[in-house]
């Protein structure tokens, strides 16, 4: 996979951009799952909004360490973050308030969000009905769903 100047990572929809390969991105990393994600020389293109969408389809809690998905994981987060993005660009991106495309267009996402936005006032979550929740994760907000996406209990304490 090629990388802009190498200050970029991989474009996500790119062909290349496998679950093996993401794997290979999140091998080692200890930071959270969420800033790592958002985190351009790592994977090109992703934002807050579309991260924590991709995070609660793939059921993974936004503050677990990178580095510990198991194989099973991060094929659900390949698949969400794929399709999240696919979805986005279907319906011409998110649009909150004034930002039009080329062609004078609101985006259509903002009707498909399934946590994003949400946990600012504890809407409950699509899934399960579990009152969304917001936090605050690399200095960004961050809406999840704690019985979709469990923190993961330390096995070593």
């Amino acid at each position: 996979m090629t990388q802009l100047d190498g200050r970029i990572g991989p474009e996500p929809l790119n062909p290349a951009f496998s679950s093996s390969a993401l794997a290979n991105l999140l091998v080692g990393r200890r930071g959270k799952l969420k800033s790592v994600l958002l985190d351009q020389a790592v994977i090109a293109g992703l934002g807050n909004i579309y991260v924590d969408e991709a995070l609660h389809r793939a059921g993974l809690h936004p503050e677990r360490p990178a580095g510990t998905l198991a194989p099973e994981e991060v094929r659900r987060l390949h698949r969400a973050i794929r399709a999240v993005l696919r979805e986005g660009l279907a319906n011409r991106g998110t649009t909150f308030s004034s930002f039009q495309n080329g062609r004078g267009e609101a985006g259509d996402n903002l009707m498909n969000l399934r946590v994003y936005g949400r946990g600012r006032t504890g809407e409950p979550c699509l899934s399960c009905g579990q009152p969304l929740r917001l936090a605050t994760v690399g200095g960004r907000s961050t809406h999840y769903c704690s019985r979709c996406q469990p923190a993961v209990r330390d096995s070593s304490s």
